[in-house]
Order: structure tokens, then C-alpha cells, then sequence
């Protein structure tokens, strides 16, 4: 299983790596694409169409979000517990006392803990996620500079010998 993972994510990697485009628009898209895979597991799913309109807004390259989408998937469970813990201590304590207590709809339980839980882990899900995609920004930059450096290099040494 561990293999698999590592290599899904060696591969997406080296999408991104090889994407023509300058390396600030690519970098834009993955960090647009990772904020975006962040803030989805609270929102079930709907987030993923705040994707399109984002990548416009920034003027950033779909590709390399969508890979940061996949990548996101493979990443944000170490991040969940952080998440959650993150969002309790920007929201404040649980309201376990204030709950109404006696038989109620599911449908309601639902939605009281939503509430509580619900939006705790959907603030700490986007706090960190705009601090992991400013992150994933200058990592992605920087690695796809290296990356056409190196490339030139070769293709020039080919060209003098």
C-alpha cells in the first residue's frame, strides 16, 4: 500500500515538475488547488467547484491544481486532527453543555453537531490550508526553477559537445 501511495505521488510530482508555463503560474495553481482540497472535506464535496473560478481569479494554471487536488487527497488525513484542534482553539470550547437534552430528530442531532464540530474543523481546515498552500507556493517555485536550471544545463553541455 505504501508503495503504490509513494509512487501515485512520484508520478503527480513529476507532472507537475515537467508543466510548461512560467513557475509562478504553475506554483499559483497547486497552491490554489491545495487550499481548495483543504477546505473540502468540511464543505462534502462543494468546494471542489470554488476551483475554476479561483484559478481564474489568480490567473493561475488548472493542471497543476487539479494535481494539487490529487496530491491534497493523499496528504490532508495527517493533517485532520490538526485541523480540528486548530479550529477548537480559534472558535472556542465545544457547547456540549448548551446542547438540548431528550429524544430529537437525527436530522437535528445532525445539524447541532455541525455546528459545533462542523465549524471548528472548517476554520482550522482553512487556516492551515492557506498556510500550506503560501507554503506548497515556494516549494513548488523554487523546485520547478531547479528543475529548468538543471534542464538547461544539460541541454546546453549536449549542444558544446
Amino acid at each position: 500500500m505504501w508503495k503504490k501511495i509513494y509512487r501515485k505521488l512520484k508520478f503527480e510530482y513529476y507532472k507537475l515538475i515537467r508543466m510548461k508555463g512560467a513557475p509562478s503560474f504553475v506554483a499559483r495553481g497547486f497552491s490554489v488547488g491545495i487550499f481548495v482540497e483543504f477546505i473540502t472535506l468540511p464543505t462534502f464535496g462543494l468546494a471542489f467547484l470554488l476551483l475554476y473560478p479561483l484559478i481564474k481569479i489568480f490567473r493561475a494554471s488548472l493542471p497543476a491544481g487539479l494535481i494539487a487536488f490529487v496530491i491534497g487527497k493523499l496528504v490532508l488525513p495527517v493533517f485532520m486532527v490538526l485541523n480540528y484542534n486548530l479550529g477548537y482553539a480559534i472558535v472556542g470550547k465545544p457547547m456540549n453543555e448548551h446542547l438540548p437534552h431528550g429524544a430529537m430528530p437525527p436530522w437535528e442531532k445532525w445539524l447541532l453537531w455541525m455546528k459545533e464540530k462542523g465549524l471548528a474543523y472548517f476554520t482550522g481546515s482553512a487556516v492551515m490550508g492557506f498556510v500550506v498552500a503560501i507554503a506548497s507556493y515556494f516549494l513548488v517555485y523554487a523546485a520547478l526553477q531547479l528543475y529548468r536550471r538543471k534542464k538547461m544545463r544539460r541541454s546546453v553541455s549536449r549542444t558544446t559537445s
